[in-house]
């Protein structure tokens, strides 16, 4: 028994607390207190039908102002009481008012701010910091769906709408190109990749791919020049490598054929047709030794592929 005796008297105190606590919230309207006051706008308009909420100990009247703005209450017991005064399109106010049960107390007089207009959700939509119109901006929509989807023309077609609004933004640039690239466009695909490191210099993907398509066109100046642009790092395909060095082997410059081949290896080691183009570099410079670990290394790694009978008949003439 004794063990529940605490629960019992921690029940009767918590009851008897409540108690107490009921009886002085009701104690507030015993009062001889008087209050009043006016609640108008910031610009002296007086607010009818705002609420003001006086509140002694958590208990207390809701009052609400008549069309001058006015209220007034009498039988406050005196203490500080809380007030919360609200109105519909205006900022709510809460302050603390001390009254008196002897003197007059001062009236409370109150002015509220109208409350912050919220701006509407823009509908307007931004590119690049540009806006544009809904019809671009839903024709960009469609072009990246259909990108996704590979239906090439399709996102062309789309991103084309958009770009009288957008002349010189890269990523629209940048998607024209790469979608004519894949669809084995790549004249359309090499002028927007231009346009795209117009607009955007450091686009390392543009440089990159305006250097394959140079070179797949026999430009090797060209597409030297736009592969210098890209930090060697940032080139992880051996594909840009292989194309310059068969244009400088073609061009009879072996030296810097042989460096091309050799960096096109550093990329992709199991990459056969860089060893057979390394070996005929090195077999035209008269780097037999070369030449032959170049070319068996081909055939080892592809001995079925398209140069592997070749390689095999210029390694009978090296014996």
């Amino acid at each position: 028994m004794r063990a529940r005796k605490p629960a019992i008297i921690l029940t009767f105190l918590t009851a008897a607390a409540l108690v107490g606590g009921i009886a002085r919230a009701q104690d507030w309207h015993q009062g001889r207190g008087r209050l009043e006051g006016t609640i108008t706008s910031a610009a002296g308009e007086p607010i009818a039908g705002a609420m003001v909420a006086l509140r002694y100990q958590g208990a207390g009247p809701d009052l609400k102002t008549d069309k001058k703005g006015h209220w007034a209450i009498l039988g406050l017991v005196g203490g500080s009481w809380d007030a919360d005064i609200s109105a519909p399109g205006f900022q709510p106010r809460k302050i603390s008012v001390s009254v008196s049960e002897i003197n007059r107390n001062p009236p409370v007089n109150l002015a509220l701010e109208p409350e912050a207009k919220q701006e509407a959700p823009s509908t307007e939509t931004q590119v690049g910091g540009k806006t544009i119109s809904k019809e671009a901006a839903a024709a960009i929509e469609k072009g990246n769906a259909a990108s996704k989807a590979k239906n090439y023309a399709e996102a062309e077609e789309n991103y084309l709408k958009a770009l009288p609004e957008l002349p010189d933004n890269p990523s629209l640039l940048s998607n024209l190109a790469l979608n004519y690239y894949f669809d084995n466009k790549p004249d359309q695909a090499l002028t927007f990749a231009r346009r795209t490191v117009a607009a955007d210099p450091q686009n390392t993907s543009a440089w990159l791919m305006i250097s394959e398509l140079e070179l797949q066109k026999g430009n090797l100046d060209a597409g030297q020049e736009a592969l210098a642009k890209v930090p060697a790092e940032r080139i992880t395909s051996p594909e840009p490598y292989l194309n310059l060095g068969i244009l400088f082997y073609n061009k009879k410059k072996l030296a810097e054929a042989d460096d091309a081949f050799t960096k096109a290896i550093a990329k992709k080691p199991d990459l056969a047709e860089a060893y057979y183009y390394r070996g005929l570099a090195r077999y035209q410079a008269k780097r037999m030794t070369e030449a032959r670990a170049d070319l068996q290394k081909s055939i080892e790694l592809d001995p079925s592929g398209k140069d592997a009978d070749t390689a095999r008949e210029l390694l009978k003439t090296m014996k």
